[in-house]
């Protein structure tokens, strides 16, 4: 049977304990970074984080390079375009964005379900908007600068990429652990009454342990427990989660739970219920060919921009976000 806390008077907490509260901790989504931190200025224009972030989230919808600096990079190079076309007295009119946007929204099952990716994946339409008309006002820069962009591929390296893709380690099935969180909250109290209200919720713990069965009766066991909050299923990959966790998992399996143990938040409890594996889906080469092509256009893309990013003034304000002029 795993040790429990009895006592909440300086208790001694065993080496599984913290490496649970510290996995639970890392289950939490992470706090964003503050949005309006600003990266760069291009010429009079500024680059936030927030413009990064949400460049960086689009591209995982529309398939562009997801890495953060690749997000830097084409939000800088858009501010670079805006104050070029300017100069240059080119316009790209809202009427010209609308249809784009409308034909994007076609080849994507039709503009409610273009929305609702967005929603998902946390995109503002404006975000979209900016990114079709940079995307316009590249085409017409590059032929005014009498600059040609007409990539070209081999069947033989789509064949190299398919082939490396198709046997990436991160293709193979994996195992999640299905993780539900009890807690019985600690809030709201003054000092003197905390330690009264912590072994008082203990108790509640216990009780809560003795009537669990499994994750399909854990409302049942929490039945007629006051204030308290059970988490939805918590996807774990477990090969991220402590050592001591895992263990505590396999010594409780799915009809023991693993616990008590003290937060921040008030007492909490891990019902474990069960894994599951998941296969990621093996790409098709058609889609690997798009990819190949869309890398050979953004090669092609970077000729002509780092032309561009020369006659700019780029003041960069955080040192982890300079790029290679």
């Amino acid at each position: 049977m795993l040790k429990t806390l009895s006592s909440v008077s300086r208790p001694r907490r065993a080496p599984w304990i913290v490496a649970v509260a510290l996995a639970f901790a890392l289950l939490q989504p992470a706090a964003p970074a503050h949005a309006s931190k600003v990266l760069a200025i291009v010429n009079d224009l500024p680059v936030t984080n927030f413009d990064v972030s949400q460049r960086q989230k689009l591209n995982s919808i529309i398939g562009g390079p997801r890495t953060r600096k690749a997000a830097l990079r084409s939000v800088i190079n858009a501010a670079v375009m805006q104050t070029e076309a300017k100069k240059r007295n080119i316009a790209i009119s809202d009427q010209q964005v609308d249809k784009a946007l409308q034909n994007m929204a076609k080849n994507m099952g039709g503009m409610a379900k273009l929305k609702a990716t967005l929603r998902k994946r946390g995109v503002r339409m404006r975000t979209l908007r900016a990114y079709i008309r940079s995307s316009m006002l590249f085409r017409v820069l590059a032929r005014r600068m009498g600059k040609k962009i007409a990539p070209k591929i081999s069947p033989g390296e789509v064949d190299r990429r398919y082939k490396k893709i198709i046997n990436d380690p991160r293709l193979r099935p994996i195992t999640i652990y299905n993780l539900r969180q009890v807690t019985l909250p600690v809030e709201n109290v003054a000092p003197a009454m905390r330690q009264q209200l912590q072994y008082a919720r203990l108790v509640e713990a216990q009780q809560i342990m003795k009537r669990y069965r499994g994750c399909a009766r854990l409302r049942a066991a929490t039945s007629g427990i006051f204030n308290v909050r059970v988490s939805k299923t918590l996807k774990a990959d477990p090969r991220r989660l402590p050592g001591p966790l895992k263990k505590a998992i396999r010594l409780a399996g799915t009809k023991r739970m693993i616990g008590p143990i003290r937060t921040r938040q008030g007492i909490q409890l891990i019902a474990y219920c069960g894994s599951t594996k998941i296969t990621p889906p093996r790409p098709k080469r058609a889609q690997i060919e798009a990819m190949v092509k869309a890398e050979a256009f953004n090669r092609e893309v970077e000729r002509v921009m780092k032309q561009l990013r020369k006659n700019a003034f780029i003041d960069y304000k955080d040192k982890s976000a300079a790029l290679i002029k």
